[in-house]
Formats: C-alpha cells, sequence, structure tokens
C-alpha cells in the first residue's frame, strides 16, 4: 500500500460478529478487558483518515450534532462493533469522527463510511440507510432511530445549514440545524414521512384522526418538529393497535 499523508491505518478492538443488541454487558466488559490487556493498538485492522477541520467556527454554533464534544458512544464497522469510543457526528457533511489515543498518541480520524453501517452516539442509535435500499428517498445516509413501534420505525435524518461570516480579521462559519427528513420503515418498505399527506398516504383508514393530530399539535409542528413526528408516530401506532385489537374481538 503506497504512503499517503492523509491516511492512516488505526488499530483497534473487537471479533465479535454478532449485533450490538445481542450483546450483554458482561459481555462487552470481557472485551473492553481483552483490549486493555493487549493495547488498542494490537487488534483489529482500523482504518480512517486523519481529520482536518475545514469550517472555521468561533462559537457553539457548530456542524456537530449535540455540540462540538466529543461523545461517548460505539460503531459498526466493517462488520463488528466497537465500544466505548468517543464519537462526533458532523450532521453537515454526514460524517462521523473518531478520537484515537494510543500508548504511541492521540488525533482524529474520519471513519470511511462504506464501511460504517451505524452507530451510537450518546445513547442514541443510528443506521445508514442506502439508496439501494429505499431508492425513493430524497436523503440517503445516517438516520437516528427515533421511535421503534410494532407496526413501524420512524427514523430521523438531522441536518445543518452553513452562513458566512465575516469581522475584521478572518473569515468563519455558522451553522444551524437545518429541517429534518423523516422515514418510516413500514411493511418492509422505507417511505417519507415529512407532512401531513406522507401520513394520510400511508395510513389512508386514519385520514380523520391525522389531520385531527395536526389541528391540536400545529404549535410543535413549528417548535419543536421532531418531538411532533415522534408524537404522531406515536398516536398513529396507537390507533393501529387499537383497530387491530377491535377486528380481533
Amino acid at each position: 500500500m503506497g504512503r499517503n499523508l492523509n491516511y492512516c491505518i488505526f488499530f483497534l478492538t473487537f471479533s465479535a460478529t454478532f449485533s450490538f443488541y445481542g450483546q450483554d454487558k458482561t459481555q462487552i466488559q470481557q472485551y473492553n478487558a481483552f483490549d486493555k490487556t493487549v493495547g488498542i493498538e494490537n487488534t483489529g485492522l482500523y482504518q480512517g483518515l486523519v481529520y482536518v477541520e475545514r469550517f472555521r467556527t468561533i462559537n457553539e454554533r457548530v456542524q456537530f450534532y449535540k455540540g462540538v464534544d466529543f461523545l461517548p458512544g460505539s460503531v459498526h464497522y466493517d462488520g463488528q462493533w466497537y465500544h466505548d469510543l468517543e464519537l462526533k457526528y458532523d450532521a453537515y457533511d454526514d460524517e462521523v469522527l473518531l478520537m484515537l489515543i494510543t500508548e504511541a498518541g492521540g488525533g482524529t480520524i474520519k471513519l470511511f463510511k462504506n464501511y460504517l453501517e451505524g452507530f451510537m452516539l450518546d445513547g442514541e442509535q443510528f443506521v445508514k440507510i442506502l439508496k439501494d435500499d429505499a431508492p425513493l428517498l430524497k436523503e440517503h445516509g445516517f438516520y437516528a432511530v427515533s421511535m421503534e413501534g410494532t407496526y413501524f420505525t420512524l427514523y430521523t435524518r438531522y441536518t445543518k445549514r452553513s452562513f458566512e461570516k465575516r469581522d475584521k480579521r478572518f473569515l468563519y462559519y455558522e451553522f444551524l440545524d437545518g429541517p429534518s427528513e423523516y422515514v418510516l420503515l413500514h411493511k418492509g418498505q422505507f417511505h417519507t414521512f415529512n407532512s401531513k399527506k406522507d401520513a394520510i398516504d400511508l395510513f389512508p383508514g386514519l385520514k380523520k384522526e391525522i389531520k385531527a393530530f395536526y389541528a391540536l399539535a400545529r404549535r410543535q409542528s413549528k417548535t419543536d418538529p421532531d418531538g411532533f413526528k415522534i408524537s404522531l408516530a406515536k398516536r398513529i401506532e396507537l390507533l393501529l393497535s387499537q383497530t387491530n385489537n377491535t377486528a380481533q374481538e
């Protein structure tokens, strides 16, 4: 492999191939203990690009989800889970950054997106939705799992908008939350869930109830759109459950 100053091969941990949710705390602790014993740089092959910040920012309005600090998390990378990491999620570029500290030093790397299948960040689960899996979606990439129900799962894609700012000395950037994209996985297919029309098209039998919910929670839909969509999904889930229970009686 040719030497490239912007390319690094890092070594991390973990040889389990089962899902994060199939592991208990004892198993995770055993793998972490193994990492500490042999040294994190001597376990498994780990790859990523050296991260170079391309935006100058001067305040808390940054491109990262939940702020500038690294947060505790895990990644599902090249078919394996890696735990007890320090991560950032760049919601503007849809990239995941890893703080790596070894006996030889430390730094920040940008994980290869084609190897990254999902991650946990500060207790929140993210999955990667690809174009091949959902060709009708406008946006593909990492979505947060916002609500899991019996009949469907709601996913949210967070976005950021950038603004150029200038003072007497230099150019800098500020980032504000952009409009989120919402998706429902329903009956094995991904569907957009951004508008009242999307919801009614998916659940035409609940048209009256969906319109009533929009009218009742109009203010929340403007001030807290992410919370509103979760509330709407929970309401539809409840109505579907009631309908099915009635049909079975």
